[in-house]
């Protein structure tokens, strides 16, 4: 059996927690880290960038646009639909969100191929990378090791010819103040409805649905690891009710917020 092969009623998360759990490592608005043994998910397509890193020597696999990449190094856009396959894979994850200033650099590769990395650019992290994977490096240092690893993929990115000046201007609208309407945000441009749609996707990498959409999960974080319950956090977020959180979650992130709350299975560290 290849090791993309989906199992029937495979879990994507969690076979191997009592041995080693998951561990979430929150950079706050620019991002996280998630390291775990195993991952095994069709489908997702999260709002991050995602820069995925083998612990170990053995490579893990993406599914993207019907490609099979076998690699120990890759940068993966936000919103790009993939499958990934890293059974017994130990991995760690750098995932650059939406409100990190180093978004845009990412976001725009969405259009084109994913980049493959060799693995060697990242040796020298290779102790750090293993205590991040065993839940051992102290937030401060994880906070660190993020920056690094962020600032080296973004060095052999693919250049981007022609930076948009609109980028900026965009952030500035949706940064800043209440969240617009596209209308408003089109009023604001000088554009149509119509152009103020396109250039949002074209330009942030995302619909003005989705980065709404990515506002409510970045309050959804906020609280998940508090005492209140899944219900509540849905209401305060801003979804509809819990249902609709745990489908936009799971459509994201591949677990339901109930998972990456358990302690059973995943650590929490904020830096």
């Amino acid at each position: 059996m290849a090791v993309c092969d989906p199992i029937p009623n495979e879990a994507g998360f969690g076979v191997l927690s009592h041995v080693m759990k998951d561990n979430v490592y929150m950079i706050g608005r620019p991002g996280f880290i998630y390291t775990a043994p195993w991952i095994a998910t069709r489908n997702t397509r999260p709002p991050s960038a995602a820069i995925i890193l083998a612990a170990g020597p053995r490579p893990f696999t993406l599914i993207i646009k019907g490609r099979e990449l076998r690699t120990r190094a890759a940068i993966v856009p936000p919103f790009v639909a993939r499958g990934l396959y890293a059974r017994n894979v130990p991995l760690v994850c750098f995932h650059i969100m939406p409100g990190s200033a180093n978004y845009d650099a990412f976001s725009y590769l969405a259009q084109g191929s994913i980049p493959l990395l060799e693995r060697s650019l990242f040796t020298r992290f290779d102790l750090e990378l293993e205590l991040l994977y065993r839940g051992r490096l102290s937030p401060a240092q994880a906070l660190d090791v993020y920056e690094a690893i962020v600032q080296i993929a973004i060095r052999y990115l693919p250049a981007q010819a022609h930076p948009d000046a609109r980028v900026r201007r965009i952030r500035d609208l949706l940064e800043t103040g209440p969240e617009p309407t596209l209308a408003q945000l089109a009023a604001e441009l000088g554009v149509s409805y119509f152009w103020a749609s396109h250039m949002m996707a074209k330009v942030f990498g995302m619909s003005l649905r989705d980065y709404k959409a990515w506002r409510k999960q970045q309050r959804v974080f906020d609280l998940l690891h508090s005492q209140r319950s899944i219900t509540d956090i849905a209401h305060a977020a801003g979804f509809t009710d819990s249902a609709h959180l745990s489908r936009t979650y799971q459509r994201w992130f591949g677990q339901p917020p109930s998972y990456s709350r358990n302690s059973n299975h995943v650590r929490i560290f904020r830096c």
